[in-house]
């Protein structure tokens, strides 16, 4: 006796057999790098060995053909962050940044999803203006890049406290605070040349509140005072010459502050 099944019962088992295959290569999209009969890990370590040996213009293609021929395999995942690695070796940062974040958006629960995050942080960093006898200082220039990247350095060590790039996350911060500081004592010192002193004042007190550790406090805090005490404002300039010489008594700015703070004290 014949017996009839339902045609959605060989579609579902159409659908299994090429699970289980992994998508054997022997259909492959037209222009596809894919080999006949690769399948997805073949493929993918195919294209690692390139990545590794530097090869990004025969890798990032076959990384595609990866993610596209193969979506449902786990070497998919792994070929997208490659895609993004090949984008950032490349110096193509902004591309990699949307690269690394579809990976973050769309595989949120993913065991790499931390260094996808970090080496957002580092696509960001990278575009910081980088210093050149033609051009001018580092910290004269848009500092976009700078913010972007000490917000994603500082979002990562918060979310991964533990992960072994904090150390490195550390030192980027440490390098974009130094930079930001460094710009807005720099718009301080341009205010300072036009007299405008709340303006002086204002970018003073955001770069201590912003940039703690940068290595530009001692300078703002002297001028912070100085200003002050154009401002008529004794008390102010006295609490942020006292800081200075508490916090940073072996600098010479510690010592100009105890030469003010004594005149003070004698008038």
């Amino acid at each position: 006796m014949r017996v009839h099944l339902p045609k959605a019962f060989f579609v579902v088992l159409l659908a299994a057999a090429f699970a289980c295959g992994g998508g054997s290569g022997q259909t492959r999209s037209k222009g596809s790098t894919i080999e006949r009969g690769e399948d997805a890990r073949g493929a993918y370590e195919r294209a690692l060995l390139d990545f590794r040996r530097g090869d990004c213009l025969g890798a990032e293609p076959l990384f595609r053909d990866i993610r596209r021929e193969f979506p449902y395999s786990r070497f998919a995942a792994l070929s997208e962050l490659r895609i993004g690695d090949c984008q950032f070796k490349n110096e193509a940062y902004p591309e990699a940044i949307q690269t690394y974040r579809q990976f973050v958006r769309i595989r949120p629960s993913h065991k790499e999803i931390p260094y996808a995050r970090f080496r957002i942080a580092e696509a960001y960093y990278n575009q910081i203006p980088g210093g050149w006898f033609m051009t001018p200082p580092r910290h004269e220039r848009d500092q976009s890049a700078a913010r972007d990247a000490l917000i994603q350095l500082r979002r990562f060590v918060v979310d991964y406290p533990d992960d072994q790039r904090v150390p490195e996350a550390n030192k980027l911060m440490d390098k974009c605070m130094s930079l930001l500081a460094e710009h807005e004592f720099y718009v301080a010192r341009f205010y300072l040349k036009r007299d405008a002193y709340r303006g002086v004042v204002s970018r003073l007190r955001g770069l201590l509140a912003s940039y703690p550790g940068s290595g530009v406090e001692p300078e703002a805090l002297l001028m912070l005072g100085e200003i002050y005490l154009k401002l008529d404002e004794v008390e102010a300039a006295r609490q942020a010459l006292n800081e200075l010489v508490q916090r940073f008594p072996d600098t010479g700015e510690a010592r100009r502050a105890q030469t003010i703070l004594g005149k003070l004290a004698q008038g």
